[in-house]
């Protein structure tokens, strides 16, 4: 319960400082960064943390930075605000998942469906590797151990991280 409360302080009081958005600006295509500054400003801070952990880890890979900041990216299309958010990890830890068949709800569609959502929004571009877009659409997938490709255990090991 402390871990939520401290998760949610830090939501309500994210910001990006001008040395963060410049790292970011560094790794992303104009492009990018206008998908990635439309995410709300506690789930860039989350992507940020991802990405710094992700480049620790591969000897500041690239295109594992450049994962780690759009892995969320669907995020954009149905944001929710800190209330919300809240509002589903309680609901998902209460229902043990079973409320995910009510995607109809907004809430609930990027909770459970902001993978799908980016894979498809960043497929749409046309210029990422399949392994990347890949990476996206699991990255919230329970995959047996032996199954899970290197990249994507890497960015789900993160992603829980942060």
């Amino acid at each position: 319960m402390f871990y939520r409360m401290q998760q949610f302080m830090k939501t309500i009081t994210a910001s990006m400082s001008e040395n963060e958005k410049r790292w970011v600006k560094d790794y992303l295509t104009q492009r990018e960064q206008a998908l990635f500054f439309r995410l709300k400003v506690y789930e860039q801070k989350h992507a940020l943390c991802v990405a710094k952990l992700l480049g620790e880890w591969t000897n500041e890979s690239r295109e594992m930075i450049r994962l780690g900041l759009l892995h969320d990216i669907g995020k954009i299309l149905y944001p929710l605000n800190p209330i919300e958010k809240s509002l589903m990890v309680i609901l998902h830890k209460v229902t043990a998942g079973k409320i995910k068949g009510l995607s109809q709800i907004k809430m609930v569609k990027c909770y459970y469906e902001h993978p799908i959502l980016g894979y498809e929004l960043l497929s749409r571009e046309g210029v990422y590797e399949q392994v990347f877009l890949e990476c996206i659409k699991g990255h919230h997938e329970r995959i047996c151990p032996d199954k899970v490709p290197y990249k994507l255990s890497l960015l789900q090991k993160a992603d829980n991280l942060c």
